[in-house]
């Protein structure tokens, strides 16, 4: 791979495929700086402190394939990754067999930090258009989802075919531990169901505090799409019911819930080739793999290594 010594480049996204790319940019020696427009790292790898917990909203887990991947990881979470003990059932309450899967001690955000210790990051910057930052960097890379770095790269808005899917989620907390299935269960996977996943935090140890069983719930494709632009509050309302029914929980032991909306949570059609696109700009995200943690974190990385000035 070409040195990139003295050449510059800026990163759109701080989610797992643009801090991929910028520790590979850095390794061959460019000068690299991302802007993140939230607070925080990690995109959809999404932790929320709250009510006293830890838990995490958007992926729950991730897998380990790729020898790169797992690497990089090694390298930088060392022991903090644990794998998933608990079955993940069904819509009929079989478990689920497949690869291993894992997460971190201390959040899924906590991933995405420990993988860009030494890169540059600039959180809470609200771009309006990526064009300015070629006047200060060689090169952009937007790792934000396509319909977002169409606007940012003053793109016509068929530039490329790329869908993404929103999600519901809630959070919910109930008062007692171990309650329902929760006490044989991490999760239940139900792809199509209006409670499409929903998984028992408690199975991650050192993450819920006190006598409470705490559950994830994310919403199906259609179910989100129909309640979209609800508010917390009723977003929480709307899946309790689904999660009590499917975990045989107590309504009256319910302490708390969060709602919470992703509106661009999955790919739903990716893109076949990388698109076309201005000199000096760049893209590099799920639209072009999958949606899962170590998709993303492959097409920044793959993005990175091929780049050539």
């Amino acid at each position: 791979m070409k040195d990139l010594t003295s050449h510059s480049v800026a990163i759109i996204g701080a989610g797992m495929a643009g801090i991929a790319a910028a520790s590979q940019l850095q390794q061959r020696g460019a000068h690299v700086e991302i802007f993140e427009k939230s607070r925080g790292l990690g995109g959809r790898c999404a932790t929320k402190r709250w009510q006293e917990q830890t838990m995490d909203h958007g992926a729950q887990d991730f897998t380990q394939r790729d020898p790169r991947f797992i690497e990089a990881l090694a390298q930088a979470c060392g022991d903090r990754l644990l794998p998933i003990t608990m079955p993940l059932r069904d819509a009929h309450g079989n478990a689920l067999q497949g690869r291993q899967r894992w997460f971190h001690r201390e959040g899924m955000s906590r991933l995405a930090r420990d993988l860009a210790a030494g890169v540059q990051v600039h959180t809470a910057q609200e771009l309006s258009s990526a064009l300015p930052l070629l006047e200060r960097f060689d090169a952009v890379l937007s790792t934000a989802p396509w319909p977002q770095t169409q606007r940012l790269f003053g793109l016509q808005a068929g530039a490329a075919a790329a869908s993404y899917l929103p999600c519901l989620a809630a959070l919910f907390l109930y008062r007692g531990l171990a309650l329902g299935r929760s006490a044989d269960t991490h999760g239940f996977h139900q792809p199509g169901m209006d409670l499409a996943w929903s998984a028992c935090e408690n199975h991650k140890p050192g993450r819920i505090q006190g006598e409470f069983t705490a559950i994830v719930a994310h919403a199906g494709t259609s179910l989100s799409q129909r309640h979209l632009e609800l508010g917390p509050e009723a977003i929480a309302d709307l899946l309790r019911p689904l999660v009590e029914q499917r975990w045989q929980l107590p309504p009256e032991a319910l302490a708390h819930s969060l709602g919470h909306r992703w509106r661009l949570a999955r790919v739903g059609q990716s893109m076949s080739d990388a698109p076309a696109l201005p000199a000096g700009l760049h893209f590099a995200g799920d639209a072009l793999r999958q949606s899962r943690v170590e998709d993303a974190w492959l097409a920044g990385h793959q993005w990175a290594c091929q780049y050539q000035p």
